[in-house]
Parts: structure tokens; sequence; C-alpha cells
């Protein structure tokens, strides 16, 4: 029993990436960017992974968004969304 609790709890929710996860990420490399923790040797790298995951943001958001408001216009609820 104890091995199979283990088990999901290597598989499961707590080693996933979440879009929430991504924001953070992003967010975190905006900051880090802007107090100058990177050197100009690195700026491409470090925007083209930047551009990968605000692209890839903003097309899952914006699906999760239009799945949202077809849930919400059919139940009549209104949800919180995630800013992109």
């Amino acid at each position: 029993m104890e091995n199979q609790t283990q088990t999901q709890t290597q598989g499961g929710l707590e080693n996933s990436i979440t879009l929430n996860d991504l924001v953070l990420l992003r967010n975190i490399v905006n900051v880090a960017s802007k107090r100058g923790a990177f050197s100009a040797e690195e700026f491409s790298d470090i925007g083209a992974v930047y551009n990968k995951v605000d692209t890839f943001l903003k097309m899952n958001l914006k699906k999760m968004e239009e799945t949202e408001e077809d849930k919400s216009t059919t139940e009549g609820e209104t949800e919180n969304k995630i800013e992109i």
C-alpha cells in the first residue's frame, strides 16, 4: 500500500507542470531580465525560450478561456481567468 502511494505521488500532480507554473516562470524571467540578471551573451537563448513559453501560454490559456466561457454559458456561471 505504501509503495502504491509513493508511486502515485511520484507520477502524480506533484511532479507535473501546470499552466500556472509556466505563467510564474515567464514572470520570473521577465523580472530577472529587468534586474539585469542575464549577460548580453545569454539574451538570445533566454529570449527564444521566453517567446516559446509565452506563445504556448497564450494559445493554451485562450483555449482554456473559450472552454470556460462555453461552460459558463451553459451553466450560467462566471469563472476566474488567468491573465496572459
